[in-house]
């Protein structure tokens, strides 16, 4: 079984701004030479948050998030974002089929920054494995 590791980084803003990286994680694969197999996509911290969602409902995610953890209620200054990210999750596994993640065309791996922060740089570590 051949392993394959890749440490990455992420500019961000938000609060509440998805970053595409499907292109991303796809370079990723295919450098990794990895036919069949898994891997796990992983953020660095207790505050981002990795989601897929169907193409065109960005909007909705986020406002589905602020309805459910409203940014304003909470003693600590940025509580509403590490409760969003143990909502949603730090990390997603995926399997790999014939080299590529096996996820519909119609998909998008977003990673979502919930700090109210400007130019900030997230480490996302891919792990695959597999043959």
């Amino acid at each position: 079984m051949k392993v394959f590791s890749k440490m990455i980084d992420v500019q961000t803003f938000g609060p509440m701004e998805l970053f595409p990286l499907r292109k991303t994680i796809e370079g990723i694969v295919a450098e990794s030479g990895i036919r069949f197999g898994s891997m796990l996509i992983s953020v660095e911290g207790a505050t981002p948050a990795i989601v897929i969602l169907e193409k065109g409902f960005e909007k909705r995610l986020i406002q589905l998030l602020e309805t459910l953890v409203p940014f304003t209620i909470w003693r600590h200054g940025n509580a509403y974002a590490h409760l969003i990210s143990t909502f949603i999750s730090t990390s997603i596994a995926l399997p790999i089929e014939n080299g590529n993640i096996l996820l519909d065309e119609g998909y998008e791996i977003f990673l979502l920054e919930t700090r109210a922060v400007y130019n900030h740089k997230r480490k996302l570590a891919i792990h695959i494995h597999g043959e």
